[in-house]
């Protein structure tokens, strides 16, 4: 790019000029100058330029001595000789003449006619130093439009689709309350779906189509649940459920809470009898659980990402094998086809409404817990239960499972181990369960297994009391909340995987080396095969110790410790059981500071926010402070996209 000094400064000339005879008097002169509103009049003398005359020489050598301007011509008043510079001049030559001459504008003169001085435009110290100034801030805001551009026109185009496609799945609720005629919840809902589909609009408008990094899919992810959660919070504020006279504050804070809990799948609620609400509107409560539930932010963002890229989001979002197509035909038609089933498998069974069978399907098979009915687990028998059960298990494993018994084309061996583990995993925790908590009799198998399997799946139904749980009961519960369940299901928590890919790291006692030819030293596979041949068919296999001298006086490095830190899934899954943890912690610190709890009790239902599980020993509540529904609404937010989304945007080490 040239710089503004260095530019040619005919492109800055003004046709602002009037060419006028050195005897034509000082009044005509301005008669013709005035209608056009010119300054500059080049004086000439037999059609030749001699002089120039401004506004300011008017001024000052006519108007101010009060001489006649009809007895005063140009050639009196003009400057000579007139000063002129060629079209090919810079802006820096035209500057350092009028800075030299002490003049405020020069003519400029075609250069390519030798013969005649033609004068083709005037550039004045005014124009020049305006053109100076715009350069300066075109430069320095450059960088700036380029990285608006490049990194958050994507972001706003993929953010502006998912609100649209947000706004247009949740008419459906609207819609159903529209036609059971609860106008209230029915206007409520719209009020929503009007503002996502708004926001998205605008977004769009700034935005564009373009595939994403890591750290914008992350800031999408990150930006697309705040705003589900403000925007679905709207219609809890206009309905008001919570049966209290709350302040706007207080009704904002509280909605956000709820509308949280719905999106993220979590289930925490301090709404105590929903079964006083508008039908509509526990059937959207319940809608928004299944729309965040099916990961539908992560389903948008793949239609803006190559399958090459998708890799990257496995890290964010705890694993998974699925391609684009795949997850989209698992989640449009599998899941639903799961729903359907178990609507009408919980209906036939008896004891419970057509809406309330809808509500629990819905928060069933996301793992979500919210419920259409404060007492709805007591009316229920013992078949029903099983049924849940086994709805939040099918819910809890991954979706690669579900698309591969379906179709028989994924054989993953991972995948298989990954589910036995857990399977087993939830029988043994079963089992402790029992005996560790004493309020569950030894004989009450089917009580013990639901809330272990509620906790292992992060679901967060409960028909106990769990205030009355023990201590060593709460800790069990919260150690199996944050645990959770599968990867890339919609189960939250650490996962399964993350702990199965850590201890696979941790207890490999092997590295192997492979050589590409004998004359090039040996390198160090950080992916662990067994063996490997090189071109000569050698095999090697070198143990953990260190090896500093070998054969052919090749020097081997134990770089076990150097593999592990640099293994992008073993690095994000220790930090996602760190900050799993500390967050709890912090978490609980503060809102058994805030509300004057017991420590264990408050690590619970922070944990149980984290974790996008939804149990509570009580303290979640109407009379909860709004400082303590804050902390919990932005655990659940976190919680959802595993907080590892989070450290992409601001650190730059963990996206490589």
């Amino acid at each position: 790019m040239v710089e503004p000094l260095e530019r040619p400064v005919y492109s800055y000339v003004s046709k602002q000029f009037v060419m006028v005879d050195e005897n034509v008097s000082v009044a005509n002169a301005v008669k013709l100058t005035q209608p056009k509103n010119i300054e500059t009049i080049i004086v000439t003398s037999n059609g030749k330029p001699v002089g120039i005359v401004t506004d300011s020489d008017i001024l000052e050598k006519v108007v101010i001595k009060g001489d006649d301007s009809d007895l005063v011509s140009l050639k009196a008043i003009m400057t000579s000789p007139i000063l002129t510079l060629p079209s090919t001049s810079t802006l820096k030559q035209a500057i350092e003449l009028m800075r030299i001459q002490k003049i405020k504008r020069v003519p400029i003169v075609d250069s390519h006619n030798k013969i005649v001085q033609k004068i083709i435009g005037i550039v004045t110290q005014k124009a020049l130093a305006e053109t100076i100034r715009n350069s300066v801030i075109e430069k320095t805001f450059k960088s700036y439009r380029v990285s608006i551009k490049e990194n958050y026109k994507p972001i706003f185009g993929t953010l502006g689709f998912i609100m649209q496609f947000a706004g247009i799945l949740m008419i459906v609720p609207a819609i159903f309350g529209t036609v059971v005629n609860e106008l209230e919840s029915a206007t409520a809902i719209y009020l929503a779906v009007i503002s996502m589909s708004l926001t998205g609009f605008i977004l769009n408008t700034f935005g564009e189509k373009s595939t994403l990094n890591l750290k914008q899919s992350s800031i999408v992810v990150v930006s697309s649940f705040t705003l589900l959660s403000l925007f679905g919070s709207l219609p809890y504020m206009y309905v008001n459920p919570f049966g209290l006279n709350f302040d706007n504050l207080s009704l904002f804070v509280s909605s956000i809470l709820e509308s949280s809990s719905g999106y993220t799948t979590t289930g925490l609620t301090t709404i105590e009898n929903p079964e006083s609400l508008p039908e509509s509107f526990v059937f959207y409560r319940s809608y928004t659980q299944w729309v965040g539930g099916l990961s539908f932010v992560y389903l948008v963002m793949a239609l803006y990402y190559p399958e090459t890229k998708l890799a990257t989001m496995r890290n964010m979002i705890g694993g998974g094998i699925l391609k684009f197509k795949q997850l989209l035909s698992t989640i449009s038609i599998i899941f639903v086809i799961y729903t359907i089933i178990f609507i009408v498998l919980i209906f036939s069974m008896g004891n419970i409404h057509l809406i309330e069978s809808v509500s629990l399907s819905f928060s069933t098979l996301v793992t979500g817990g919210f419920i259409p009915d404060s007492t709805i687990f007591y009316s229920l028998n013992s078949y029903q239960l099983i049924l849940i059960m086994a709805g939040m298990m099918i819910a809890a494993l991954p979706f690669g499972f579900h698309y591969g018994i379906f179709t028989k084309e994924i054989k993953s061996r991972r995948l298989s181990l990954e589910i036995i583990v857990y399977l087993f995993f939830v029988l043994l925790l079963a089992v402790l369960f029992v005996i560790i908590e004493p309020s569950i009799s030894t004989h009450d198998w089917l009580t013990s297994v639901f809330h272990v399997v509620s906790a292992s799946t992060t679901t967060g139904f409960s028909f106990i009391n769990l205030s009355y749980l023990s201590l060593e009961g709460k800790l069990f519960l919260i150690f199996v909340m944050l645990i959770g369940g599968t990867a890339f299901s919609t189960a939250g928590g650490i996962k399964i995987a993350r702990l199965s890919l850590i201890l696979q790291k941790l207890k490999g006692n092997t590295i192997f080396l492979s050589m590409s030819d004998a004359f090039t030293p040996l390198s160090i596979s950080s992916t662990a095969i067994q063996f490997r041949k090189n071109k000569n068919g050698q095999k090697f296999s070198i143990t953990k110790k260190k090896l500093l001298e070998s054969k052919n006086g090749l020097v081997y490095h134990d770089s076990q410790k150097l593999s592990l830190l640099s293994d992008k899934a073993f690095r994000d899954a220790i930090f996602v059981i760190i900050l799993f943890v500390m967050l709890s912690l912090a978490s609980a610190t503060f809102i058994s500071y805030l509300n004057k709890s017991g420590f264990v009790d408050s690590l619970f239902e922070s944990s149980a926010a984290l974790s996008n599980t939804g149990l509570s020993v009580g303290i979640t509540t109407m009379n909860l402070d709004l400082a303590s529904k804050v902390i919990l609404s932005i655990n659940m937010i976190l919680g959802r996209f595993e907080i590892i989304a989070l450290l992409y945007i601001f650190i730059s080490r963990l996206r490589k």
